[in-house]
């Protein structure tokens, strides 16, 4: 049986267009998407989420003052 996954989307519609954000809450990473072929995409484990780099927001990259 294949594992459960949770996700947040978010959709931003501009007249015909479709784009958003998709956010692997598991893994705590997230990606845009432009279209809903990209979405499927990324739902479906064939374009992968990318690795959050050190100096994403919510992510201190230096030590507070």
């Amino acid at each position: 049986m294949k594992e459960i996954k949770t996700y947040v989307i978010r959709f931003y519609r501009r007249d015909s267009a479709v784009a958003g954000v998709v956010e692997d809450v598991q893994l705590r990473r997230s990606a845009a998407f432009h279209s809903q072929a990209e979405l499927c995409a990324l739902l479906d484990g064939r374009t992968p989420f990318p690795r959050r780099s050190p100096a994403e927001p919510g992510r201190e990259s230096r030590p507070p003052k």
